[in-house]
């Protein structure tokens, strides 16, 4: 019993080691042609080798220590549980900490930035504007066509169907 209980702990720590290092590898660009068919839904997966793994270890170690198997399958039962508890608990925590970066042009109305490459006269030129807390540098027109040194404050008033800034100069 008592390896059987090992084995399926080391069975399932592995997997769940396997799975660990998958999703670590799985963020790289690797090139390789491969045909499988899958929704990305590991979660049962995960919390099914969580409860093996913690509930296996905690009979293994009840059994050791009191002789009765009842309370170990129990103990063994209520660890698992609140391992995936936890557990999920932690993955839910990381993610909620999670901050959408992505912007839309529209994101830039408004803000204040500095013209980065010359505004001609009625041409375009880039801006930097700080945009959901990073730098940007954003296509940029005069409002009234003038041109616009490198350096000069302005602010975002509108955008054109292009996505081109409209701009105007604001004084320091």
């Amino acid at each position: 019993m008592i390896e059987l209980l090992t084995i399926i702990s080391l069975a399932s720590g592995a997997l769940l080691f396997i799975l660990l290092l998958a999703s670590i590898i799985g963020g790289l660009d690797l090139d390789f042609d491969l045909d499988v068919d899958l929704d990305g839904g590991l979660g049962i997966l995960k919390s099914t080798l969580t409860f093996l793994s913690v509930g296996a270890w905690v009979v293994r170690l009840m059994l050791h220590t009191y002789e009765n198997p009842t309370i170990a399958f129990v103990a063994g039962t209520a660890a698992g549980i609140i391992g995936v508890f936890i557990v999920s608990r932690m993955f839910k925590f990381m993610l909620s900490q999670e901050i959408n970066v992505n912007y839309q042009p529209q994101d830039a109305l408004l803000k204040q930035g500095k013209v980065y490459v010359p505004i001609p006269s009625g041409g375009e030129g880039v801006i930097n504007v700080a945009v959901k807390g990073t730098n940007r540098e954003l296509k940029a027109k005069s409002i009234n066509g003038e041109a616009l040194t490198t350096g000069t404050l302005v602010e975002v008033v509108d955008l054109d169907p292009d996505g081109i800034m409209v701009v105007q100069p604001i004084s320091a």
